[in-house]
């Protein structure tokens, strides 16, 4: 893809609201930053140049408070199934959630399942879903879909996708914290819909991704892939969003979003 007129990679620290503790426990302000962020995007950015398409990625090292995000980090893309976890995050800081509610969260979440999405949306505001993630997380790119009913179609970034991980890891409850992650861990490698979501960050290993794929709006597969990598400390959070040829489908892209998320996850580990 071509990269001319993008801006060149860029690293800030993320200390827009207080922060919980991180473990491994060191405070964010005193830890020496590593660099690590940087070099992850840096690299995906690379490899993204070469490829036809366009790629943002976006990584938060959550000891340090290094932001890191790649020349189309803040590029507005179609979310597809990404707006499953803004909307999700949204609805467990509204609460209280019915058992209902939690078991359509599961469902939406894991195998990813559109009508589970359906229904959340109809039942609790639709569009004021995105708006209020908007607001509570102080997302950038992200808005609802022009057309009403068409969440798939919500806009969203890099960047803000890696802003949702990190509000949930830092600001959500820990009950409902450990519900989404936990939902976001069981995803099946086969989404409700038969499509194979073991692809970019869950075919490397991570701990807890959201997957999400659309074809063929505007000619292209939105193919995306964001979460928590690292099981053990939950330290880093990764974000990889892409727009790619329809012609490539969904398995073409899917090897594209693998290599960029192993590309990613090297300078991480």
């Amino acid at each position: 893809m071509a990269l001319c007129g993008c801006a060149p990679s860029a690293v800030a620290t993320l200390h827009e609201q207080p922060r919980a503790a991180v473990q491994p426990s060191a405070p964010a302000q005193l830890a020496r930053h590593t660099g690590a962020p940087a070099h992850a995007v840096e690299a995906v950015d690379e490899r993204a140049a070469e490829l036809d398409g366009e790629f943002g990625v976006a990584v938060i090292d959550r000891v340090t408070g290094e932001f890191a995000r790649g020349a189309n980090a803040e590029l507005p893309m179609y979310s597809a199934s990404l707006v499953k976890i803004i909307a999700a995050v949204e609805l467990v800081e509204r609460g209280p959630l019915t058992p209902q509610d939690r078991s359509l969260l599961q469902r939406a979440l894991g195998p990813s399942d559109d009508e589970a999405m359906n229904a959340l949306w109809d039942r609790h505001g639709g569009e004021s879903l995105i708006t209020g993630a908007v607001a509570r997380m102080h997302l950038q790119q992200t808005r609802p879909p022009d057309e009403t009913g068409r969440w798939g179609q919500t806009t969203t970034s890099a960047r803000d996708l890696a802003a949702v991980f990190d509000h949930l890891l830092s600001q959500v409850s820990v009950a409902d914290r450990e519900f989404l992650l936990s939902a976001l861990h069981a995803a099946p490698e086969e989404g409700a819909d038969g499509v194979d979501q073991d692809f970019g960050l869950m075919a490397v290993d991570a701990h807890a991704v959201k997957s999400g794929w659309m074809c063929c709006q505007k000619g292209k597969v939105w193919l995306h892939s964001a979460g928590v990598v690292d099981p053990e400390h939950r330290r880093y959070v990764v974000a990889l969003l892409s727009a790619q040829p329809s012609s490539a489908g969904y398995g073409g892209a899917g090897e594209e979003l693998t290599e960029a998320a192993r590309t990613a996850l090297t300078p991480l580990r």
